[in-house]
C-alpha cells in the first residue's frame, strides 16, 4: 500500500471496493513490467494501460504517415455503450470477489 494515498472514500463507507480499487496497483506494477499482477490487481486498468503502451506507436505512425483519421459515429452506437457498461460491471464484480 502507498502511504500517501488517502484510503478509498467509497470503501471507507461502505465496505465494498469501488470500480476503480486496485487501478493504482495495477498502474504501478504494469509499470513495473509484471503484467500478471497488474491484471489480477485490476483487469480493466490494466488493459487501458496495454493500449495506451499499443496505442502510442500506433497513433505516432499514422500522423507520421498522414493517413485520414476515421470519424466515429456520436453517439457511440447502442452496443458499444451497453458493452462498455458490461465490462465495467464485470470488472467490479471481479474486484469485489478478489477484495
Amino acid at each position: 500500500m502507498t502511504p500517501l494515498l488517502r484510503p478509498c472514500v467509497f470503501r471507507s463507507l461502505t465496505g465494498f471496493p469501488c470500480p476503480t480499487c486496485g487501478t493504482t496497483r495495477a498502474a504501478t506494477t504494469f509499470l513495473e513490467g509484471n503484467l500478471i499482477t497488474a491484471f489480477s490487481a485490476n483487469p480493466l486498468a490494466a488493459a487501458a494501460g496495454l493500449l495506451f503502451v499499443v496505442g502510442a506507436p500506433v497513433a505516432t505512425l499514422w500522423a507520421v504517415a498522414q493517413w485520414p483519421v476515421p470519424v466515429l459515429p456520436t453517439p457511440f452506437p447502442m452496443w458499444v455503450r451497453i458493452g462498455a457498461v458490461v465490462l465495467i460491471a464485470a470488472n467490479w464484480i471481479y474486484v469485489i470477489l478478489i477484495a
